[in-house]
């Protein structure tokens, strides 16, 4: 992406003045791209979760307008509604806003990567811009590492980002369990030399450095403590290495380390370490409650309850006791330390309450224990009952009696009979049908998932991680990628289908379809209606990487059905009589950056003109389109003499040959027999060198 101007025309009058600086910009990506919060995001998206009784966005948005940032992009896809209501109504879109925000929607978004990528065709970035998570706590000043980053800038033009880490130990409450990585540095400290991030399974590993490091910095620094903030300073031309590597999704495992791998770039990252501030990202219900204790221990000062960042009354008391107006405590009620109680809340006799973060207008009962749980509005906690390190949302009703032990997560508007016991990995939502959701009616319907937390709690990350826990029983488990806070619940229809049913997100699978036939349906179709629409070939590499990032498909799956989607197409323009190359040419010319992304080896080559020779059986023309196309792909060097004759002589395709398939390769014959005939000549001419330089000796 060719970078916008910067200064504005220069005029002369006497002297030269200097022209304004650009905007200060920072774009903000709004979804998590992960399921570690479900239940809970089923219905609301994370950023806009409370996080003592403000949502956390909040947050975002005031640690940006402390650091001067003068317009923010907030790009969403899951809950796209909510958050643009939530900005519309908020102090944010007033007149006395600090900054301008845009909300920018885009269905394609599904990874950090797909921002970036969406960023760099919209053009909207001037300069170096700030890139945060929409889930970020931090009261660091921003002009001071800005400031730190442009004179880098000005000694070292390679330089393309600058990362705020804050060091920690290991075991730090806000430090997210499981996700470690290894940042060598410099020996000053400043500049990220290599990262990898670090398989909590692999104890012992091989580590690929790039080549000559040692040789160029003798003295290298060696973290594994270092927390990521998740706070860049990012330079506009990040976003068109994006869109160059559309198998890029995520900012650390993918850009930083293949950045600082590959040597062809030549870019160069940087290192900000806090020496003061806080600064920390809420990636799981660990940090949420870790983050959620600091907040109230003012360790994030001016960020504080009592600040009273949403239209709040706090009054902040001895022992980290925050209360909001209108506050109903009974006489023999005990409030300890480290607690909030939102305005409008009631608590009845002799109920104890210490660590706990209570929402405004909640009921709660007589003779209950409350600790270290967080619990937001509107909740109703009968008589009788232990409440202790969970997460209760808002509208949920606990029966007198019950017991719900740490852990255990209740979503919004779930009923607790009288008398339960909620155990520590329960996950409870609540199931309505589409009649009751249009009417507003809800049936108190619990919907409990206590076999494990993985349908849940998926990771962005890899699928062995495993997380301890720091609050209880509020920890994330082993768990499986999945890249949407999307609600994968299927309401109940007007057939009375079960509640609760799962169904793929995109669309529906058959009960006989496995999942790779199911990506390969969805790719298929997605790919053959931009091509007959005339797409550009980047939003074809958008959505294609979209699909399969969503369904963990393979790149055998994805060069499968770019195969079946291109020889159809293809062969919806075959005629009796037209020239095969001319029509072959432009249309695989097009597509050359697609086909690029997904052929890495000399196999894949194989396979992939397999799928061709496959989806081409008992097709009009078959064999001279299948010499065409190979014959282009060797012209573009995506497949090379290697490859074709691994195909050629295997003679078998992916899933067998046919006889049908064996009459398509025979179409290919006579440029096979050319590429053989190459190969033999240029070993003769090999042969002759070799042995004309032993005669010389």
């Amino acid at each position: 992406m060719a970078p916008t101007s910067k200064r504005g025309s220069a005029k002369k009058s006497g002297l030269l003045e200097e022209a304004p600086e650009a905007l200060l910009q920072a774009v903000i990506i709004a979804d998590s791209f992960n399921r570690r919060f479900r239940p809970l995001t089923l219905e609301k998206p994370r950023c806009l979760l409370p996080l003592a009784n403000t949502p956390i966005i909040e947050y975002t948005l005031e640690f940006l307008a402390l650091g001067g940032v003068e317009e923010v992009l907030l790009y969403c896809h899951a809950h796209h509604d909510q958050i643009t209501e939530y900005i519309r109504e908020s102090k944010w879109s007033k007149d006395s806003s600090p900054f301008q925000i845009r909300v920018i929607y885009s269905p394609s978004i599904m990874s950090v990567g797909d921002v970036m990528r969406e960023l760099d065709q919209s053009r909207l970035i001037q300069d170096d811009f700030i890139l945060v998570s929409g889930d970020i706590v931090s009261n660091i000043s921003l002009q001071g590492i800005l400031q730190e980053h442009k004179a880098r800038r000005l000694k070292d033009k390679s330089c393309i980002m600058t990362s705020v880490l804050r060091e920690i130990s290991p075991r730090h409450s806000s430090r997210p369990r499981g996700e470690n990585a290894l940042f060598i540095l410099d020996q000053n400290r400043e500049r990220i030399l290599h990262y990898e991030y670090l398989k909590q399974s692999d104890s012992e590993f091989p580590m690929l450095l790039p080549r000559d490091l040692g040789k160029s910095f003798p003295t290298m620094s060696f973290q594994e403590n270092f927390l990521d903030c998740c706070i860049d300073i990012v330079s506009f031309e990040v976003p068109p290495l994006f869109t160059e590597n559309f198998d890029w999704q995520h900012s650390r495992k993918d850009f930083l380390h293949g950045i600082l791998m590959d040597e062809l770039y030549g870019k160069t990252v940087y290192a900000h370490i806090l020496k003061s501030g806080y600064a920390g990202r809420i990636q799981s219900l660990q940090t949420y409650d870790a983050i959620l204790q600091d907040i109230i221990r003012r360790w994030t000062y001016p960020f504080c309850p009592d600040t009273n960042l949403s239209q709040q009354t706090y009054k902040y008391t001895r022992g980290h006791v925050y209360k909001d107006a209108k506050v109903i405590l009974a006489q023999s009620a005990v409030i300890l330390d480290n607690s909030i109680i939102g305005a409008g809340t009631s608590i009845g006799e002799r109920t104890i309450v210490e660590g706990a973060s209570i929402g405004r207008n909640c009921i709660i009962g007589k003779n209950v224990r409350l600790r270290s749980a967080i619990i937001w509005d509107n909740v109703v906690i009968g008589d009788n009952c232990s409440v202790e390190g969970c997460v209760i949302a808002s509208d949920a009703y606990i029966g007198d009696g019950s017991i719900v032990k740490q852990g255990a997560v209740i979503s919004f508007g779930v009923v607790i009979e009288k008398g339960s016991n909620v155990p520590s990995t329960a996950r409870y939502t609540k199931i309505c049908t589409t009649k009751e959701k249009e009417s507003g009616r809800f049936t108190q319907v619990v919907h409990s998932k206590t076999k494990s937390l993985n349908e849940y709690e998926d990771s962005e990350d890899d699928e062995d991680e495993q997380r301890e826990t720091a609050m209880g029983g509020l920890y994330d488990p082993e768990d499986e990628s999945d890249y949407s806070d999307i609600s994968d619940f299927e309401d109940d229809d007007e057939d009375g289908e079960v509640p609760g049913k799962k169904k793929k997100k995109g669309h529906a699978r058959t009960p006989s379809e496995s999942e790779a036939d199911s990506f390969f349906r969805e790719a298929c179709n997605s790919l053959l209606g931009a091509l007959k629409q005339s797409h550009s070939v980047d939003i074809m590499i958008l959505e294609l990487n979209g699909l399969r990032m969503s369904a963990n498909a393979e790149f055998s799956e994805v060069r499968r059905a770019t195969a079946a989607a291109v020889i159809a197409y293809i062969c919806s323009k075959v005629t009796s009589s037209g020239d095969i190359s001319k029509l072959v040419d432009p249309i695989l010319e097009k597509l050359l950056p697609l086909f690029n992304r997904m052929i890495f080896e000399v196999k894949d080559q194989a396979e992939l003109l397999g799928y061709i020779q496959k989806e081409l059986t008992d097709k009009e023309r078959a064999g001279a389109v299948m010499q065409a196309v190979s014959m282009k792909l060797y012209n573009e060097d995506l497949c090379d003499d290697e490859g074709i004759l691994s195909w050629w002589n295997d003679g078998n395709g992916p899933q067998g040959e046919t006889p049908g398939m064996a009459k398509v390769r025979e179409g290919a014959r006579a440029f096979v027999k050319w590429i053989e005939k190459q190969d033999s000549d240029d070993e003769s001419e090999e042969e002759s060198e070799e042995e004309e330089s032993d005669d010389d000796e």
